[in-house]
């Protein structure tokens, strides 16, 4: 982590940990920072009893964004030059995504991070142009990639030296196949549970009426999948004979 910017997260916590009266060298090891790091972070931004991570974290990002990177290091998206768009209105519906996005359980920042990909016309963009982007460090980007790879929402791949994000065709699909597993072991959990519990006590129905729902669940969801699977066939075979 050394050599690393601190992140918004990390500024939170060294605020906390001043406040709980934890000296430098504490800080920096529950961190895995060097003290020095963090002596450095606390005097540019008010001192010891006026750090405020919130307005440290804006400072930052304002002198890396001073810091931009050479034009040559990043990639330009033509095609969303070549597209008659209201700026006002991709500005409102990014914010409406970004929002959907939290709303599915999603993290602020790879909520952020999903819709600005969504939004770029290449499916793709690279940490570096997400870093400007979004303002944040780079180590941010990396742990909120990283979350939604995990996710299957996102997948990267070796640009040279670069790393880039990518949207694939069935996002949505895979996504939607992990939330069926999910389902699958609620249900199979929860009428395990009734029966250990007791069919004829409050909790073994509790848990039978839950593992019959999410069953149902899954049946139904195994029915939309089969559905979709050969729509997006027939749309490929369409696709190829175009």
């Amino acid at each position: 982590m050394p050599g690393k910017r601190l992140d918004e997260e990390e500024r939170q916590l060294i605020a906390q940990f001043l406040w709980d009266g934890l000296g430098y060298s504490e800080i920096g090891r529950r961190l895995q920072r060097p003290a020095s790091t963090i002596q450095r972070e606390v005097v540019r931004n008010g001192g010891h009893n006026n750090y405020r991570p919130g307005a440290a974290h804006r400072a930052a990002s304002e002198r890396a964004m001073r810091r931009m990177p050479d034009v040559d290091d990043l990639d330009v998206d033509e095609e969303a030059y070549s597209f008659d768009r209201s700026p006002g209105q991709v500005k409102e519906f990014h914010l409406r995504l970004v929002g959907v996005f939290r709303q599915t359980g999603l993290t602020r920042t790879a909520a952020r991070i999903l819709a600005e990909i969504f939004m770029t016309d290449k499916g793709s963009l690279s940490a570096t142009e997400l870093v400007l982007r979004l303002s944040v460090s780079p180590g941010t980007i990396s742990r909120s990639t990283t979350y939604l790879e995990e996710l299957d929402l996102l997948r990267s791949e070796r640009d040279g030296k670069r790393m880039r994000y990518f949207l694939d065709d069935d996002l949505w699909y895979r996504a939607w196949l992990s939330s069926a597993e999910r389902n699958s072991v609620w249900a199979h959990t929860a009428l395990e549970g009734s029966e250990i519990f007791g069919l004829d006590t409050p909790v073994g129905a509790r848990l039978k009426d839950m593992g019959q729902f999410f069953a149902f669940v899954v049946v139904d969801m195994e029915a939309t999948r089969q559905k979709w699977l050969d729509f997006f066939e027939k749309k490929k075979r369409a696709r190829g004979d175009a």
